[in-house]
């Protein structure tokens, strides 16, 4: 296969590119439904799709092979304050993340980390729990970083528990965040991976940049309501019957590609059947994704996402993100009441049960 993209490894490029001819296999109603028919495909559509699995694949190939190490690997044992800080920081996160689980009645095995939060010590809870570069990182962020802290314990959606110029603090330390994942990116081919991993991650579980951006969408408009059905198609969990057949259930995380739907799902002036077509239109791509990561198989018999974990390395993954640039979801924030209220109004929405 040719190489399309030099900023891509040879061998990043031949993945694409087999990832992209299988999407071409689909059946010709379905590939036709969501992409176009022949000549006429839109080919920001397939590109967009084809990206979002990649992405897929790439984090399932990472979080695979990511080593688990006791605490104590990340925290100077013998350093009582900070053993004793990392304790408790554990342990707000275990029950924070405990408490999600539950939420989306997902049962806990007993050997699973957060199901047992009673361990007797501080040295068994060091110890006992086992975490990834990436585990600790984002644990330190639900704890550490104000906004995402305030996001987790339903403080944001209220003014009166974070003030306007609260809000706006919180968002320039989230902000410092992001600029310092920007900067780790530049390091190295392990250092691009991670720190992409690491936004998209944070993106996925707190929408910061995609509020935002809708925030000034509906500033600019004059939208004052949004339905929570549209808000969690982009970036909530769902629940989807397939007109081709079948059902999934999975969080929405097209991270970067739910950007190019804000302002045709939200606008004010969107025809309602266009609105109701692009609707039907995610719905099938998000199901689409659930297909490639857990049903889609290669020629050894096997799941097509163990072979790509198994022909692909840091070196193709880290290609891919410096071609890919998640960073560019970012935007430096500018204020006003108005967005400040959206924002607040979205995330209410997002917490908030599903009506």
């Amino acid at each position: 296969m040719p190489k399309i993209f030099r900023e891509m490894t040879d061998n990043m490029n031949y993945l694409y590119c087999d990832v992209l001819a299988s999407l071409g296999q689909m059946p010709i109603e379905k590939r036709a439904y969501i992409f176009g028919i022949d000549e006429e495909e839109d080919m920001d559509w397939v590109i967009g799709v084809l990206n979002y699995i990649i992405v897929e694949y790439i984090k399932y190939s990472f979080d695979y092979d990511d080593p688990e190490y006791p605490l104590n690997h990340f925290v100077d044992y013998n350093n009582d304050s900070e053993r004793m800080l990392q304790s408790r920081t554990m342990q707000y996160v275990a029950k924070y993340k405990k408490k999600q689980l539950e939420t989306h009645a997902i049962a806990l095995p007993e050997d699973h980390k957060f199901a047992n939060l009673d361990l007797d010590t501080i040295e068994k809870r060091l110890k006992g729990r086992r975490l990834t570069e990436m585990n600790y990182y984002e644990h330190q962020n639900i704890h550490n970083v104000d906004l995402i802290k305030a996001i987790v314990e339903r403080r944001i959606v209220s003014s009166k528990k974070v003030s306007n110029e609260r809000f706006q603090e919180m968002f320039e330390q989230y902000d410092q965040v992001v600029q310092d994942l920007i900067e780790r990116s530049k390091k190295s081919d392990e250092d691009m991976v991670f720190a992409s991993l690491a936004l998209f991650t944070l993106e996925w579980h707190c929408p910061v940049e995609l509020f935002y951006y809708l925030a000034c969408v509906m500033e600019g408009e004059g939208i004052t309501d949004i339905r929570q059905d549209d808000l969690a198609l982009i970036c909530g969990d769902v629940w989807i019957e397939s007109q081709f057949g079948g059902s999934a259930s999975t969080h929405s995380r097209m991270v970067k590609e739910r950007f190019c739907v804000v302002e045709t799902l939200f606008g004010k002036d969107t025809d309602e059947f266009v609105r109701e077509e692009l609707r039907d239109l995610i719905k099938e791509i998000l199901v689409l994704g659930v297909e490639y990561k857990e049903l889609i198989g290669s020629t050894d018999g096997g799941l097509y996402k163990e072979w790509f974990r198994r022909e692909s390395s840091i070196e193709d993954w880290a290609s891919f993100f410096r071609w890919y640039d998640i960073f560019s979801i970012w935007e430096k924030k500018e204020w006003t009441r108005t967005r400040i209220q959206n924002m607040r109004k979205l995330f209410d929405l997002v917490l908030a049960p599903k009506s």
